[in-house]
């Protein structure tokens, strides 16, 4: 079976020969930069420049050679950068590196660490006044569209890997306000500035909205899988209330899924790190196909229960492999029973695609990321049962 049936077949709820695996489909789903050169040393590949797939992450765009060496599966397609000056980066004395967002946030890497995180944020006080006049990334910017139906056009011609896309100009309502207003300051809003924080979602479900519908209205009948994500939940348990999440979320992030839906056949992929188990039903609810990273080490996300309670109506990507404990301090035995136990949860009538939990970080050792994908390989062959 070719890698697009296969993936196909699994989100259709339906056993392909083989559990399908994803390596750098996603920004979601990839890999470390210095973890990936060190995976590419101990497998043997040639030594080759590592392209970044996504700045803040630092993580790395996964090259087919080693596509091939694991079986993985999904390629990622993406729009392109706007036709305006790309943002400049900034060195410190300090040696940290800095630059602007598209929303005027600054990002921050210190010296000797390994993403960058926002830091300085422009919207100082939550007032209506001070959103208006706050910088917006532009969804309708033609150079981000230009080419980009002949490129994946060309691209699904080329390989037999299902495309997975995602559009541009952000995706995330409930996060995005942390962005712009801090973390703190952005909680407190939701209960103490809700007008503030209605017109701030408001406008962003506008923009992903618009961008959304050009992005699918090039690309939405050649990809096979969609990308949309918001962290709801941390390890212990939702990062706000459900209650208040459907209230001031959920609509708007209904809007933005039947957008989706409506310029695509392709399943959308929904993520959302940490103990997410409270807004399952409602996701599904609105149109979410894919759950996404299945963090398996926050509370209540033991995959034999996820399979249980949502299989029916969600397939899983991700929960391969605890990527906090198992996959960086774990031998090569333990990574390989973890992923052994998961795919006997997740796997039984299709719904899933292995991916570890969310990126692999820096200082995993090589040997047990070929070892999970090595294991993935073959404890996912459906005729086997799973044993």
């Amino acid at each position: 079976m070719k890698s697009r049936e296969r993936v196909q077949t699994a989100l259709a709820h339906q056993e392909p020969d083989r559990v399908p695996i994803d390596l750098g489909g996603t920004v979601v789903s990839t890999i470390a930069i210095p973890t990936y050169a060190a995976l590419r040393r101990h497998l043997g590949l040639p030594e080759k420049p590592v392209e970044t797939l996504e700045v803040v992450q630092q993580v790395a765009r996964v090259d087919e050679d080693m596509l091939d060496r694991l079986g993985a599966d999904v390629i990622p397609v993406f729009a392109n950068p706007p036709d305006t000056p790309p943002p400049v980066f900034a060195q410190g004395a300090d040696g940290s590196v800095s630059f602007p967002d598209d929303f005027s946030a600054l990002l921050k890497k210190p010296a000797g660490c390994h993403y960058f995180d926002w830091q300085g944020f422009p919207l100082p006080e939550p007032s209506i006044d001070a959103l208006r006049q706050m910088a917006w990334p532009d969804p309708t910017n033609r150079g981000r569209y230009a080419g980009l139906r002949e490129r994946v056009q060309a691209l699904r011609r080329s390989t037999d890997r299902a495309l997975f896309g995602m559009a541009p100009c952000g995706h995330d309502l409930f996060n995005q306000i942390f962005r712009v207003r801090g973390m703190e300051n952005g909680l407190m809003d939701l209960v103490a500035e809700p007008e503030f924080a209605e017109a701030f979602f408001d406008r962003l479900c506008d923009s992903i909205c618009t961008a959304q519908k050009l992005f699918l209205s090039e690309v939405g009948d050649l990809i096979d899988v969609h990308f949309a994500a918001d962290d709801l939940a941390g390890q212990s348990g939702p990062l706000i209330s459900p209650e208040l999440w459907r209230r001031m979320i959920k609509p708007r992030q209904a809007r933005i899924l039947a957008t989706i839906k409506a310029h695509t056949r392709a399943p959308v992929f929904y993520h959302t790190c940490g103990a997410a188990t409270e807004f399952l039903d409602d996701l599904a609810e609105i149109g979410v196909d894919i759950l996404n990273p299945v963090q398996v080490s926050a509370a209540g996300m033991g995959t034999a229960q996820l399979k249980q309670r949502f299989g029916k109506r969600l397939s899983f990507w991700g929960g391969g492999c605890d990527t906090q404990k198992v996959l960086p301090y774990g031998t090569p035995a333990e990574v390989r029973e973890e992923v052994r136990q998961r795919i006997r949860d997740l796997a039984p009538g299709g719904g899933f695609v292995f991916n570890p939990v969310h990126n692999i970080q820096p200082l995993v050792p090589p040997v047990n990321v070929a070892a999970m994908f090595d294991a993935a390989l073959e404890f996912g062959m459906y005729n086997r049962k799973q044993a």
